[in-house]
C-alpha cells in the first residue's frame, strides 16, 4: 500500500486495552500526517495535522468518521491531552484549532517548545542559519533566494501558542505513556511508547526515510543525533508494532530501523566517493539525487549537507579551499576525501 493510498481510519487495542484510533489527515495536498486519538482515561490526540486550507475540516470530519464508522461519540471538545511528536509544521500547525476546540493541555519536547512558544523568533533565526549554509553550496543567488522563499511556505501564517506540559525522557507523568526523545529528524523528535503500541512520528515510518538536515542550521538535527538514536528506538524491548506519522503501520520497529541505517550508511559511501575530488554541496547534490525541481531542490541539498557534515565532522573529508575560506566571508566550501 502506498503513502498516497493509505488513508483509511484504522483501530488498534493495546495489551492493556487501550483503544487508539489513527486518523489519517490531509495536511497539505496529496500529503497526509497521520493523528493518533488515543481514548485512555485521559482522551490524548497525537499531532495535530498541519492547520493548513482544509486540514483542521478534515481532523473534524474524522472524528465524524469515528461516530458513523465505530459508534465513539468522542468529538474534539472532549480532547484532554494533545501531545505533539515533533515541531514540523504538518505535525504542530493545528495546534491553536484544536485548542480553542478542546482547552486541551498541549505537550511538546523541552527542545521543541519554543517552536511554539516563540515560532517566529525560531523561524527568523532558523532562516538565517539556512540562508548561510545555502550561500556556501554553491547555488547562484537567485537559486538560494526561490529556496529561502519555499522554505518559508505555509509557517509564517502560524500564531505562537503557550505549552504547558514539557515532554522530557521517560514515562510521562498521569499517563500510560514513556516518552524516548530521538533527536535527528527534529531537535524535539519523540516516540510516545504506550505498552505495545509506539508511535514514532517522522523518527521511523515504513517506506519513507525521513529527510535529514545539518546541525549546522539548526541545533540536534543532523545525521549523527539521526543515527544514535535510530540504535535507541531499535533496543526498546516490548514493541508489538510501530504506528508513524505518515504512512503505514511498522510490523518490526527493529528491522525498519536497521534497514534505515544501512541506507544512510551506502549514502555515506556514495557521498565519499564522489568526493576524491573537490566538490561543492550543490555538486555533491547532483550527483546523488540527479535533477531536482521545486521543493525538492531543497530537501536534496539538506540532505546532502547532513552526509557531508557527518562525514566532514569524523575526518573522512576535509575543505580543499581552506585560502578562499581563510579571506573570505562565507564561501562556497569544496569538500575533498581524505
Amino acid at each position: 500500500m502506498s503513502l498516497e493510498s493509505d488513508r483509511t481510519i484504522r483501530r488498534y487495542q493495546s495489551s492493556t486495552g487501550v483503544t487508539v484510533y489513527k486518523l489519517p489527515v490531509e495536511a497539505f495536498p496529496s500529503h497526509f500526517t497521520n493523528c493518533y486519538l488515543v481514548l485512555d482515561d485521559c482522551v490524548t490526540l497525537i499531532d495535530a495535522a498541519s492547520g493548513w486550507a482544509d486540514a483542521n475540516e478534515h481532523l473534524r470530519a474524522r472524528f465524524d468518521e469515528l461516530q458513523a464508522s465505530f459508534g465513539e461519540k468522542i468529538r474534539l471538545r472532549d480532547i484532554k491531552r494533545l501531545l505533539i511528536t515533533h515541531g514540523h509544521i504538518d505535525h504542530f500547525g493545528g495546534v491553536n484549532f484544536l485548542l480553542k476546540e478542546s482547552q486541551a493541555t498541549l505537550g511538546i519536547h523541552e527542545l521543541d517548545v519554543s517552536v511554539l512558544q516563540n515560532f517566529k523568533e525560531r523561524l527568523i533565526l532558523s532562516t538565517k542559519n539556512l540562508h548561510l549554509y545555502l550561500d556556501r553550496t554553491g547555488f547562484s543567488a537567485e537559486r538560494v533566494k526561490s529556496l529561502l522563499e519555499m522554505n518559508k511556505w505555509s509557517k509564517d501564517w502560524f500564531q505562537a501558542t503557550p505549552v504547558n506540559l514539557t515532554l522530557r525522557e521517560g514515562p510521562l507523568d498521569g499517563s500510560s505513556f514513556y516518552v524516548h526523545h530521538v533527536p535527528g529528524h527534529c531537535p524535539g523528535e519523540v516516540c510516545l511508547q504506550l505498552h505495545d503500541l509506539l508511535f514514532t512520528g517522522d523518527h521511523v515510518l515504513h517506506r519513507t526515510t525521513p529527510n535529514q538536515s545539518p546541525e549546522f542550521i539548526t541545533r540536534y538535527t543532523g545525521l549523527g543525533h539521526y543515527l544514535d538514536s535510530l540504535k535507541k528506538i531499535g533496543a526498546v524491548a516490548g514493541v508489538r508494532v510501530g504506528l508513524g506519522g505518515h504512512e503505514r503501520d511498522i510490523a518490526d520497529v527493529p528491522a525498519r530501523a536497521e534497514a534505515i541505517r544501512q541506507f544512510h550508511e551506502e549514502r555515506l559511501a556514495r557521498a565519499l566517493e564522489i568526493c576524491r575530488a573537490p566538490k561543492s554541496l550543490a555538486d555533491v547534490s547532483r550527483e546523488l539525487f540527479g535533477k531536482q525541481s521545486g521543493y525538492h531542490v531543497l530537501l536534496a541539498i539538506l540532505e546532502t549537507g547532513a552526509h557531508v557534515e557527518y562525514l566532514y565532522e569524523r575526518g573522512h573529508l576535509v575543505v580543499a579551499n581552506m585560502d578562499k575560506v581563510e579571506q573570505e566571508y562565507n564561501p562556497v566550501l569544496l569538500y575533498q576525501a581524505r
